[in-house]
Protein backbone atom coordinates (compact mmCIF):
# COMPACT_ATOMS: atom_id res chain seq x y z
CA UNK A 1 0.00 0.00 0.00
CA UNK A 2 1.51 3.44 -1.10
CA UNK A 3 0.82 6.07 2.02
CA UNK A 4 1.24 9.21 2.66
CA UNK A 5 0.38 11.99 5.52
CA UNK A 6 -2.21 14.51 5.28
CA UNK A 7 -4.35 16.84 7.41
CA UNK A 8 -7.55 16.95 8.36
CA UNK A 9 -9.41 20.33 6.93
CA UNK A 10 -12.89 19.35 7.56
CA UNK A 11 -15.36 17.01 9.19
CA UNK A 12 -18.74 16.19 8.04
CA UNK A 13 -21.44 13.30 8.05
CA UNK A 14 -19.21 10.16 7.42
CA UNK A 15 -16.79 11.89 5.59
CA UNK A 16 -13.57 13.45 6.15
CA UNK A 17 -11.74 15.94 3.82
CA UNK A 18 -8.32 15.87 3.93
CA UNK A 19 -5.43 17.75 2.14
CA UNK A 20 -1.64 16.19 1.07
CA UNK A 21 1.13 17.81 2.81
CA UNK A 22 3.80 17.65 0.13
CA UNK A 23 7.08 16.74 1.61
CA UNK A 24 9.73 19.40 -0.03
CA UNK A 25 12.22 17.31 0.40
CA UNK A 26 10.55 14.56 -1.93
CA UNK A 27 11.94 16.76 -5.40
CA UNK A 28 15.63 16.29 -4.30
CA UNK A 29 15.58 12.70 -2.70
CA UNK A 30 18.05 9.81 -4.79
CA UNK A 31 15.07 7.26 -4.48
CA UNK A 32 12.48 9.61 -5.73
CA UNK A 33 11.62 7.23 -8.99
CA UNK A 34 11.28 4.01 -6.86
CA UNK A 35 9.51 5.74 -3.51
CA UNK A 36 5.85 5.00 -2.93
CA UNK A 37 5.13 8.37 -1.17
CA UNK A 38 6.68 10.13 -4.16
CA UNK A 39 4.50 8.27 -6.65
CA UNK A 40 1.17 8.46 -4.46
CA UNK A 41 1.53 12.56 -4.18
CA UNK A 42 1.60 12.61 -7.68
CA UNK A 43 -1.81 10.62 -7.67
CA UNK A 44 -3.13 12.19 -4.88
CA UNK A 45 -4.31 16.27 -5.96
CA UNK A 46 -3.01 19.54 -4.04
CA UNK A 47 -6.14 20.13 -3.36
CA UNK A 48 -8.60 19.19 -0.14
CA UNK A 49 -10.76 15.93 -1.15
CA UNK A 50 -13.10 13.83 0.86
CA UNK A 51 -12.65 10.25 1.98
CA UNK A 52 -15.48 8.21 3.43
CA UNK A 53 -13.90 7.14 7.49
CA UNK A 54 -15.79 5.65 10.27
CA UNK A 55 -13.11 7.32 12.79
CA UNK A 56 -13.17 9.78 15.00
CA UNK A 57 -11.14 13.02 13.94
CA UNK A 58 -11.03 16.42 13.88
CA UNK A 59 -9.82 19.67 12.29
CA UNK A 60 -6.28 19.56 12.26
CA UNK A 61 -5.44 15.99 12.99
CA UNK A 62 -2.44 14.27 11.23
CA UNK A 63 -3.72 11.06 9.26
CA UNK A 64 -1.95 8.51 6.54
CA UNK A 65 -3.56 8.42 3.16
CA UNK A 66 -2.90 4.96 1.75
CA UNK A 67 -3.88 3.62 -1.95
CA UNK A 68 -3.67 -0.05 -2.71
CA UNK A 69 -0.71 -0.02 -5.13
CA UNK A 70 -1.92 -2.81 -6.96
CA UNK A 71 -4.64 -0.42 -8.98
CA UNK A 72 -1.22 1.37 -10.27
CA UNK A 73 -1.49 -1.75 -12.74
CA UNK A 74 -4.92 -0.69 -13.16
CA UNK A 75 -4.10 2.87 -14.30
CA UNK A 76 -1.72 1.88 -16.58
CA UNK A 77 -4.27 -0.07 -18.72
CA UNK A 78 -6.28 3.01 -18.85
CA UNK A 79 -3.94 5.41 -19.75
CA UNK A 80 -1.38 3.34 -22.04
CA UNK A 81 -3.46 0.69 -23.64
CA UNK A 82 -6.57 1.93 -23.96
CA UNK A 83 -5.78 4.69 -26.11
CA UNK A 84 -3.81 2.12 -28.69
CA UNK A 85 -7.19 -0.27 -28.48
CA UNK A 86 -9.09 2.29 -29.28
CA UNK A 87 -6.79 3.71 -32.57
CA UNK A 88 -6.00 -0.10 -33.64
CA UNK A 89 -10.39 -0.85 -33.31
CA UNK A 90 -11.14 2.65 -35.47
CA UNK A 91 -8.19 1.75 -37.96
CA UNK A 92 -10.05 -2.05 -38.29
CA UNK A 93 -13.61 -0.69 -38.52
CA UNK A 94 -12.74 1.81 -41.05
CA UNK A 95 -10.88 -0.32 -43.38
CA UNK A 96 -13.56 -3.01 -43.11
CA UNK A 97 -16.73 -0.34 -43.39
CA UNK A 98 -14.88 2.78 -45.54
CA UNK A 99 -14.29 2.65 -49.29
CA UNK A 100 -10.50 1.67 -50.05
CA UNK A 101 -9.61 5.04 -51.53
CA UNK A 102 -10.89 7.02 -48.78
CA UNK A 103 -8.83 4.73 -46.12
CA UNK A 104 -5.81 5.24 -48.24
CA UNK A 105 -5.81 8.81 -48.03
CA UNK A 106 -7.17 9.46 -44.26
CA UNK A 107 -6.01 5.81 -42.59
CA UNK A 108 -2.96 7.52 -40.84
CA UNK A 109 -5.01 11.29 -40.13
CA UNK A 110 -8.24 8.80 -38.81
CA UNK A 111 -5.44 7.19 -36.49
CA UNK A 112 -3.46 9.49 -35.19
CA UNK A 113 -7.02 12.16 -34.30
CA UNK A 114 -8.99 8.57 -32.49
CA UNK A 115 -5.44 8.27 -30.49
CA UNK A 116 -5.29 11.85 -29.70
CA UNK A 117 -9.45 11.80 -28.80
CA UNK A 118 -8.85 8.69 -26.26
CA UNK A 119 -6.14 10.35 -24.56
CA UNK A 120 -8.27 13.84 -24.48
CA UNK A 121 -11.08 11.94 -23.25
CA UNK A 122 -8.86 10.09 -20.53
CA UNK A 123 -7.54 13.50 -19.18
CA UNK A 124 -10.89 15.10 -18.87
CA UNK A 125 -12.53 12.42 -16.81
CA UNK A 126 -9.17 11.34 -14.54
CA UNK A 127 -10.99 12.74 -11.58
CA UNK A 128 -13.85 10.34 -12.04
CA UNK A 129 -11.28 7.59 -13.45
CA UNK A 130 -8.68 7.57 -10.86
CA UNK A 131 -9.94 9.08 -8.31
CA UNK A 132 -12.66 7.79 -7.48
CA UNK A 133 -12.81 4.29 -9.11
CA UNK A 134 -9.25 3.28 -9.50
CA UNK A 135 -7.29 5.07 -6.34
CA UNK A 136 -10.29 5.62 -3.26
CA UNK A 137 -7.70 6.43 -0.98
CA UNK A 138 -8.55 5.43 2.13
CA UNK A 139 -7.15 6.61 6.19
CA UNK A 140 -4.63 3.90 7.00
CA UNK A 141 -4.30 5.70 10.51
CA UNK A 142 -3.88 8.88 12.69
CA UNK A 143 -0.45 9.98 13.71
Amino acid sequence: MLEETAIVTRVTDGEVWIKSLQSGACGGCAQHSSCGTATLSKWLPKREFAVESDRPLNVGDQVRVGIDDSHVLLSSIVLYLLPIVVMLLGVGLATIFLPPAFCEAWLPELSLSLLLATFWVIHKLQNVLLLYFCFRPQIVGKL
